[in-house]
Order: C-alpha cells, then sequence, then structure tokens
C-alpha cells in the first residue's frame, strides 16, 4: 500500500473572524502512517474487563467529518455535510453522527463523538455563525448547534489566557475562540480540570441536537495557539493538551482502552464504554491487530485528521453459505482462501458503508441474487432490496467476521436499495457502519491495536 496518496478535498475556506481570514487550510491532502511508539514485540495486551463507565449513543444520519476525508480519498470532489439529502446517495455516502452526552459545568449538553480528532469543544452563548461557502453572517439558527454553554453561569470554569482555538476543515467549515479549563464528566468519569475550546465563532453544518464535539485521536491534533488573534496562528506551532479521554487515563488511571458497540436499530446508536467493554453479548474470543495510525494531512504540513487503520488478512466472500474459509496463509485444498490478503484498511464508525478494492466489490455483487450492479451516474452499486444476499466476513487476527445479511442490502429510499459493500475508489478501504454492527470494536490506546469479537444478535442487548 502505498503510504503517500494525493487526496482531493473541497476547497476550504479560511478560519475568517469578523471578515478576515486568520489562516488557510490547504485544499490537498496527503495520507502518511503515524509512528508507533513501540514495536510491535513490545505490545503489552491489556486486560479486557466489563467496565460501568458506559454512556449511550445516538445515531443521526448526517455527514460525519471523518465522511468528509473518506469521500476525498474516493475522488469524491466537493463533498461536504450541507450537501446531505440533495443527491440521492448522499445520506448514505456521507455517512453517520453519534452523539452521547457529557456533563460540564454541572449542566449536560449533546457531543458528537469523533475518534479521528482530539479537541473537546462547545459553542458558547452568543456565538456569530458564517456560511462556510462565502462567509456571509446568519443567524444563529442556522448553525444548528444545541443548547449553547454558558461560562457565565459556572463556578468550575476558568479562562486560559493568550490562547485561542482555531480548527478549520477540508470542506470550508471552521471554528474559532477562546479556550478554557472546565469540570467534565463522560459516563460517570469526572475530569475537574479539562481544557477546551469556547467556540464564539462558527461556520458550522449541525444536527439540532449537539452543542460540541468530543475528541478521541491522540493529543497530536488539538488546536489550540498562542495568542488572541487567530491571523498569526502559526500551522505546525500548536500548543498540545491533554483531550478528556487522555486525561481520564493519565490522571483518574482509567485505564487506556474505550470500546464501541453500534446498534441495528435505527432510533438507537448502541454504545461507548471507557476503560473497558460495555455488558453487552458477544463472542468470547477477540482477535487483535496493531493498530497503524494513519494521518490526513494538508500540504502545509499541518496535521488535519487522523484514522485507526488495521491491515487485515483479507475478504471472505461466497455464495454458499456452507463454504469453508482458510484465514492463513498455507494452502489448504479443503477450505477457500481469502481475497486481499494484507490489506491496510480504516475501521471508522462515521462511515455507513464498507468500502473495499474494486475486485472485491465487484466479486461481491455478482454473488447477490439476484446480482447487484455499478449505476455510472451515481457512482455506487444497487441491488434489489428482495435480493438474496452472499456470504461476506472480513479476517482478522486468523479469524473471519461475518457481515449479517440484513446489513449487506442498505435501503436509502422507499424500494431502493444499495450494496453494503461498495468499491473505494482505488483509495484506503473503509470498515464502516456495515461491518462494524456486527462487531464489538475496542480501541487498545496503550497497547496500539484494536481488537474484536463477533456479535450475531439483533439487538444490542437481546
Amino acid at each position: 500500500m502505498v503510504l503517500l496518496i494525493l487526496l482531493f478535498a473541497y476547497a476550504a475556506s479560511a478560519l475568517r473572524l469578523h471578515g478576515f481570514r486568520p489562516t488557510a487550510i490547504d485544499d490537498r491532502f496527503t495520507i502518511s502512517r503515524v509512528p508507533r511508539a513501540r514495536s510491535k514485540a513490545d505490545i503489552r495486551h491489556t486486560e479486557l474487563k466489563v467496565t460501568e463507565h458506559v454512556v449511550s449513543l445516538t445515531r443521526k444520519d448526517a455527514t460525519s467529518l471523518s465522511s468528509i476525508y473518506v469521500q476525498a480519498m474516493r475522488g469524491r470532489r466537493g463533498v461536504s455535510r450541507v450537501a446531505n439529502g440533495t443527491t440521492p446517495l448522499i445520506s448514505v455516502e456521507g455517512g453517520q453522527v453519534f452523539l452521547a452526552e457529557v456533563t460540564v459545568g454541572g449542566k449536560p449538553f449533546q457531543v458528537v463523538i469523533d475518534t479521528g480528532s482530539s479537541d473537546p469543544w462547545l459553542a458558547q452563548t452568543g456565538f456569530e455563525c458564517f456560511d462556510p461557502i462565502n462567509d456571509a453572517p446568519l443567524e444563529q439558527s442556522v448553525c444548528e448547534f444545541g443548547p449553547a454553554y454558558d461560562p457565565s453561569q459556572s463556578t468550575t470554569y476558568t479562562p486560559i489566557p493568550n490562547q485561542n482555538f482555531n480548527i478549520s476543515y477540508a470542506d470550508g467549515e471552521y471554528l474559532n475562540g477562546g479556550l478554557g479549563m472546565e469540570t467534565f464528566s463522560m459516563a460517570g468519569i469526572e475530569v475537574p480540570r479539562q481544557q477546551f475550546g469556547i467556540v464564539n465563532i462558527a461556520a458550522w453544518y449541525g444536527d439540532g441536537i449537539s452543542t460540541g464535539l468530543i475528541g478521541f485521536a491522540y493529543r497530536t491534533l488539538t488546536s489550540a495557539y498562542a495568542g488572541t488573534d487567530p491571523r498569526t496562528d502559526v500551522r505546525g506551532q500548536r500548543i498540545p493538551y491533554n483531550p478528556l479521554f487522555v486525561n481520564m487515563y493519565e490522571q483518574l488511571d482509567v485505564p487506556a482502552i474505550f470500546s464501541i458497540a453500534m446498534d441495528r436499530n435505527s432510533s438507537a446508536g448502541g454504545v461507548l464504554a471507557l476503560g473497558g467493554i460495555p455488558d453487552i453479548q458477544h463472542s468470547p474470543y477477540f482477535a487483535s491487530t496493531p493498530i497503524q495510525g494513519v494521518r490526513v494531512n494538508a500540504t502545509s504540513g499541518q496535521q488535519v485528521y487522523e484514522f485507526y487503520t488495521i491491515d487485515i488478512d483479507g475478504y471472505a466472500i461466497s455464495a454458499n453459505r456452507s463454504t469453508r474459509f482458510n484465514s492463513y496463509d498455507n494452502p489448504n485444498p479443503l477450505k477457500t482462501p481469502l481475497v486481499q490478503n494484507g490489506s491496510e484498511t480504516i475501521v471508522d464508525s462515521g462511515t455507513s458503508l464498507c468500502y473495499v478494492p474494486e475486485d472485491v466489490a465487484e466479486a461481491t455483487a455478482a454473488l447477490f441474487d439476484p446480482p447487484a450492479y455499478f449505476d455510472d451516474t451515481q457512482g455506487a452499486y444497487f441491488v434489489d432490496c428482495a435480493s438474496k444476499a452472499p456470504v461476506f466476513g472480513v479476517g482478522i487476527g486468523k479469524k473471519i467476521f461475518y457481515v449479517n445479511s440484513d446489513d449487506l442490502i442498505i435501503e436509502i429510499q422507499r424500494n431502493v436499495c444499495v450494496m453494503g459493500i461498495q468499491s473505494d475508489g482505488g483509495g484506503l478501504s473503509i470498515l464502516g457502519g456495515t461491518w462494524m454492527k456486527n462487531v464489538l470494536a475496542v480501541f487498545d490506546v496503550e497497547g496500539e491495536q484494536m481488537r474484536f469479537a463477533a456479535r450475531q444478535f439483533y439487538e444490542l442487548y437481546g
């Protein structure tokens, strides 16, 4: 896999404050591997325990931040979160947003959970809203935030002087404001002095519920800068600080593990467990594989997003449900070998579908009964909603994780269905919601590995 892949993204606007342009973010990106802190031989297998620190997730069909970069990797110029619903497939290709409750200064807020960014931030009362495309001032309601955070009503808030919060995204969205310290509590874990961004300038495509975002990526992607004037911010000269989850495991001895179990129920999102795994039904066997972190970089060298990436053993595909697959490298005439052995693949809850190499997508489509077909005008595989799905699985750590047939046919409109497996367009492959609904995914930050256990139950707790 080539480690530097040139990406196209929508021409991103610069951050603006009352009409001026503080610092621009590039409109072309590269992908690079994140160096590992320790060798594979030094990886420690953190013990997995059921934790009581669990928060429910709410799923919103909306374009996630991760999907902006995912679609850029697939060569879809101009992907924007504002475009949700304006083309037949955008609600599927755009991804999904997961919300969770966090208590800040004693008051509850709904926030987006994002594994690709680092900052915790909230929109504050009195913020100014701008159009990400042309920077025109807008009514606050257009940014579609939930109830705003009011620092004047908190007895635990402390401002951080001479620093500013400055972040922008590939589709033109941007956020600016100050920074402060505040008491954060999530899933029953309280961090008394958490640094966070307080947004007073926003060009944002909100969901009408969330007030901000909590990032679960590494601390290298935080967005604090020296001074109060964002026009003087120098990309690459961030002031690093600990994100919320980092403080949980460094200050409070919470195990450096978080896990996600997605629910198939469209009215629910699933659960996020901090410090362990949730008490849900799953296979007792976990497969482990090292995290091969992949980072999105602007041409200026600024690191703008991060993905959790793994090397998979390959894909298991067959029209025959009795097929036995060989997940090992040694030849076995009694078993069917996996295809695309050793593929590098992103694990992303913010992407609705799975994106695989073209030959894998084409082979999978041919095995539906009747077969799925590629629509050139839409750039996606469609399938008869009543079609019979084939066997599809992903090999990880010498174990195969199969996808429920219900997840391989996605109805996007009445009697209009797309295949849950799509071509990656020559970019990095993605294991999105189609696959993640079938596993308990564990992000072992300290061990620098991901672990997966199969879930074959239709409801999360059933």
